[in-house]
């Protein structure tokens, strides 16, 4: 991810609050404003987060670019009264970093009303992570003697979240082959960093988390068997998703085998949704590809995992999905009618799915995005403050990321 965004009508890992409903959901289009909104074209992006870099009500953006001599790794936007972006300088700290940065996450670490930053850099083949504090000017800073925490190599995702319910947001990391010093795969192919207050944190992995095999290409965040607490998807190439339950306090057990339906398939992503109603969290599980013994039909790449009650999920299967390879999905109410449509990044570009409740979908992928639209992540936000969101798209064409609002005209 992907974090609370304020409103409305987002309905993936980062929750919601009351829906905002549009007044003519008929008339939603995404619009390509890129050029209006002043960024660079020179930039070559990997991972892209909007945050509160400032005190400013608007989102602002912030873009991680692949590490090149002479050119910075991380760039500020700030947003403009939901107009343009304008880059601004990230401080002192951020000026003198050479190691390269695999990956960040940013959220409000010490509770003060600006966006913090968690990074993961590789220095001299070690990997390691530094928390960075934002003076709630846009300026980022590491306190003396805190906020850098060796990590295992391997480890270059870094995603956040409230773990243990204490209102603090702590820190899970991951990677696909974590290995110990010894050069043996880790047992703990995660790590938490559980945030104690103020920003410090403690490693509690192997209190808190079971071991688990190599192979988490992603992971998915929510509440799934109802119990208010957050428990913890693990998406996995090349072998069977895992499902973690929170014991309520932050301990997670593997009930893989208890709750999920088995299915090898080579899995990219996965976002959750209500998609019919019942109050349970379901699961759009997007593949490169799905194991022939486990597929509903031929050509089938991508499936729904419906929540039954409790966390338990059966396979739903259903044709509408693009048959191709799939890398992302993002699910949310884009045309403000409280039902959970899909944003799908595969081979042959996006999709848009739009929901018309309890497992229904029409495609609106041409009617309702721009031309353009080959991108490899997406991020969201309300960034002009209508109460729906707009998002900033990665392309690995260079100069071909977009920014899109979403209107209703």
């Amino acid at each position: 991810m992907i974090r609370a965004l304020l409103v409305l009508t987002l309905l993936n890992g980062c929750g919601g609050s009351k829906p905002h409903v549009a007044d003519n959901p008929a008339s939603q289009r995404f619009r390509d404003v890129t050029g209006k909104w002043l960024l660079p074209n020179n930039f070559s992006p990997k991972q892209s987060v909007f945050l509160h870099a400032d005190q400013g009500p608007f989102q602002d953006l912030m873009i991680l670019n692949e590490a090149k001599s002479g050119k910075p790794q991380l760039q500020s936007f700030i947003n403009m009264d939901g107009n343009k972006f304008l880059q601004r300088n990230m401080g002192q700290w951020m000026k003198e970093l050479d190691d390269p940065i695999l990956s960040f996450a940013a959220t409000d670490f010490n509770r003060d009303g600006g966006d913090d930053l968690a990074l993961i850099l590789q220095v001299s083949g070690n990997v390691s992570t530094q928390i960075l504090f934002n003076n709630k000017k846009g300026y980022f800073y590491a306190k003396d003697k805190t906020g850098s925490y060796p990590l295992r190599v391997g480890i270059n995702r870094v995603m956040t979240t409230d773990l243990d319910q204490d209102g603090d947001m702590d820190l899970f990391y991951f990677g696909q082959k974590v290995m110990n010093a010894d050069g043996n795969p880790a047992g703990h192919q995660a790590r938490l960093l559980i945030n104690q207050g103020e920003g410090k944190f403690e490693d509690l992995t192997v209190l808190l988390m079971p071991r688990l095999p190599g192979g988490i290409q992603d992971v998915s965040f929510a509440d799934y068997d109802g119990d208010g607490v957050v428990d913890i998807f693990l998406v996995y190439r090349n072998g069977q998703n895992r499902l973690l339950i929170n014991n309520g306090v932050g301990k997670f057990a593997d009930r893989t085998k208890t709750y999920l339906p088995r299915i090898i398939d080579d899995s990219e992503h996965a976002d959750w949704a209500d998609f019919d109603g019942d109050g349970d969290n379901d699961l759009l599980v997007v593949n490169r590809s799905i194991s022939t013994h486990y597929r509903a039909f031929p050509g089938e790449t991508s499936y729904f995992l419906e929540n039954t009650g409790g966390g338990n999920f059966k396979k739903r299967s259903h044709k509408m999905l693009p048959p191709f390879p799939s890398y992302k999905v993002y699910l949310l109410d884009a045309n403000g009618n409280t039902k959970p449509d899909a944003l799908i990044l595969t081979s042959k570009g996006v999709y848009y799915l739009q929901g018309r409740g309890r497992w229904e979908f029409s495609d609106e992928t041409k009617r309702r995005l721009p031309r353009f639209r080959f991108f490899r992540e997406v991020a969201f936000a309300d960034v002009n403050q209508d109460g729906f969101l707009d998002l900033f798209a990665l392309s690995p064409t260079p100069d071909r990321s977009r920014i899109w609002l979403n209107r209703f005209d």
